[in-house]
């Protein structure tokens, strides 16, 4: 009887061995070794191609030299939770209900470099600081800003950078939360870059997961 139970036992083990190792792994690494730029999003998110999103971002035309050069700079990625994942959530106007994570790593231009401050880091995506507010009052239509988070980073000897949270008002006037940590290196020639981005409440709701996403950014600096 015991030499059963001892099969029994062993036997039981081995399925539960086997189960957990064909279970799902809880989360995506993300990683490019040479930038030494990391971060996790969970892995049911769906990866997303960034060329669009970054042609609108930088401000140059797809087919310019500008777009070719730019390309060269940097290095992005975009994983999106929703069931039709694309990097335009980003930057929609319209309700997004599930997060999306972006990322970037970009070789600074000289006239980059002789401007980059905290504050033009907090302004890097949306206007943030009040002076950056007030430029933009005239040329845009967001409304409702809350200020959540604002807290400087030195991760690491040779980075330093801020990471902030805020709420802009969007379509139909739901509260939309943005979570941005953007990072230069001591020489001012690099900048690293992550925005996660949903619905106030989806970012309410999932505030724990996505906390994750952004601790997880990891640069280890040159």
């Amino acid at each position: 009887m015991l030499k059963q139970l001892i099969h029994t036992g062993a036997a039981v083990i081995a399925v539960a061995a086997v189960a957990t190792g064909c279970a799902a792994p809880e989360y995506t690494y993300v990683k490019n070794s040479d930038l030494k730029t990391y971060f996790k999003v969970p892995h049911d998110w769906h990866a997303t191609g960034t060329g669009d999103l970054d042609d609108t971002l930088s401000g140059t035309n797809p087919d310019s030299a500008n777009s070719a050069a730019r390309q060269r700079m940097w290095w992005s990625v975009a994983y999106d939770a929703d069931a039709a994942p694309t990097a335009a959530h980003l930057l929609t106007g319209q309700v997004t209900d599930q997060p999306i994570v972006y990322a970037r790593v970009a070789d600074l231009t000289e006239s980059q470099q002789n401007v980059i401050s905290l504050d033009t880091l907090r302004d890097l995506f949306l206007p943030v600081t009040a002076d950056a507010r007030e430029s933009a009052a005239q040329s845009t239509q967001l409304t409702g800003f809350e200020l959540l988070r604002d807290e400087v980073l030195t991760p690491a000897d040779g980075l330093h950078g801020v990471r902030i949270v805020f709420d802009y008002e969007l379509a139909d006037g739901v509260l939309h939360t943005f979570d941005q940590t953007a990072l230069v290196n001591n020489t001012g020639d690099r900048l690293y870059l992550l925005i996660i981005r949903c619905s106030t409440s989806c970012y309410r709701d999932r505030s724990d997961e996505l906390d994750t996403i952004a601790a997880s950014f990891t640069v280890r600096s040159n």
